[in-house]
């Protein structure tokens, strides 16, 4: 079992190789010496956990034509990180962060323009293939997922400093802005390996809770978090009017009612300082935010089980359980 796991992971890490060939293929340009050009050899010199590509290929093996499929699965995986990555450079961009994950963001680097210019070729280069490599149905699906995103990202933006977003709200903005990827990433693995619809579907679900989940983790890091990375403003979300899982959570009690509104009411009229951020954060702890959040992360996890359960038992449904698992207890 053992040589068979090691196997399937020297084929995962052979088939991610191929999916930063088809990335860097895929974003082919004539931009050297621009900022544009700069701001793409970053992006694409930098690579991240891929973990929506890697769900594609996991979800894959599930389908009868996986091995068959490799270099369409390969490229249809970079086109899905692609278009990550460049609605990273966008939210960038609208956020005016300059930093990410603790370091200089693309538009704080390289400027706006270079910013929107770079993402903008991303997605248009990845129309192009889809065309291109006749991936007419996966490229229904991805547009309609950028779709998805958007509106996920418009609803976030009408309800800022909104004292009355509820969790509902908040789910059902996070499910496009975040989780519509990843869904799309196991429904297009599933579906180009020949999958039946309803092994497609239940893939796709199952993206969905982890596309959520991930979310929630995200959501809980400024407030568990025991180090902060340089130059990472804390609770930006909520300095921006982004009221995230477990200031909703803390809101939905009457004691977290009464400490939080009068925070939330100062904070869409001026900049907190960081005493009143400090105190909003004790208050979302003390009336149960964090701990409601944890429990709400359990339970996608859970749902996201049961779906793996009935799927056949292959090494690749027991390496998708172990990022399950991780996600859940990191």
């Amino acid at each position: 079992m053992t040589e068979r796991n090691n196997a399937c992971t020297m084929m995962e890490e052979s088939a991610v190789e191929r999916v930063r060939y088809y990335m860097h293929k895929i974003a082919e340009n004539s931009f050297a010496g621009t900022g544009t050009g700069a701001v793409l050899d970053d992006v694409l010199g930098s690579f991240g956990k891929m973990i929506r590509p890697r769900l594609l290929l996991l979800c894959s093996a599930f389908g009868p034509h996986s091995k068959e499929k490799n270099e369409r699965l390969c490229m249809l995986a970079a086109m899905v990180e692609l278009t990550h990555l460049a609605s990273l450079i966008h939210d960038d961009i609208i956020d005016e962060a300059p930093y990410r994950r603790g370091k200089p963001s693309i538009q704080g680097k390289y400027g706006k323009d270079a910013a929107v210019y770079a993402g903008d070729f991303l997605i248009e280069r990845v129309h192009y293939w889809q065309v291109k490599e006749q991936l007419i149905d996966a490229a229904m699906i991805l547009s309609k997922t950028v779709e998805d995103m958007c509106i996920g990202e418009i609803g976030q933006a009408v309800c800022r400093y909104d004292v009355h977003v509820t969790a509902d709200d908040y789910l059902k903005n996070i499910k496009g802005k975040t989780a519509a990827l990843f869904s799309t990433a196991c429904k297009l693995g599933a579906m180009e390996a020949g999958c039946g619809s309803d092994v497609a579907e239940k893939l796709k679900c199952f993206g969905e809770y982890l596309g959520i989940m991930f979310q929630f983790r995200d959501d809980l890091l400024d407030f568990t978090s025991s180090e902060v990375a340089e130059g990472k403003e804390i609770h930006k979300d909520f300095h921006d009017g982004i009221y995230t899982l477990p200031v909703l959570m803390a809101l939905e009690t009457p004691e977290g009612r009464e400490a939080l509104l009068p925070i939330m009411k100062e904070n869409a009229k001026r900049n907190l300082s960081s005493e009143e951020i400090g105190h909003m954060e004790k208050e979302v702890i003390r009336c149960g935010g964090v701990k409601r959040t944890v429990e709400e992360i359990h339970r996608y996890a859970a749902l996201a089980g049961e779906i793996l359960d009935s799927l056949e038992d292959i090494p690749e449904a027991r390496k998708i359980r172990r990022m399950l698992d991780k996600l859940e207890s990191m």
